[in-house]
């Protein structure tokens, strides 16, 4: 169950973009892994590079809204493209 969530939150986190401060995917990467639970949080250093190739694709809303999420219910409602 846990991976299921893990894979959809890394979905979801990098449906978003870039972040508020210097628009990069990196950023967005982190800002994302801040928003997950302790026990997730390592999970996702191993799926950094995927995370941040998916998150370049993304459309520049997608991109804001990950920016903008101060909470994982907050990153669910992210559009995917």
């Amino acid at each position: 169950m846990k991976t299921i969530i893990l894979s959809c939150l890394v979905s979801l986190a990098f449906a978003g973009g870039c972040s508020k401060k210097s628009g990069s995917c990196e950023d967005i990467f982190d800002h994302t892994v801040s928003l997950l639970p302790a026990e997730m949080k390592d999970k996702m250093s191993g799926q950094k590079a995927d995370a941040i190739a998916k998150c370049e694709k993304m459309s520049p809303e997608a991109r804001k809204c990950a920016a903008d999420a101060s909470s994982l219910e907050d990153l669910m409602k992210c559009p995917r493209q």
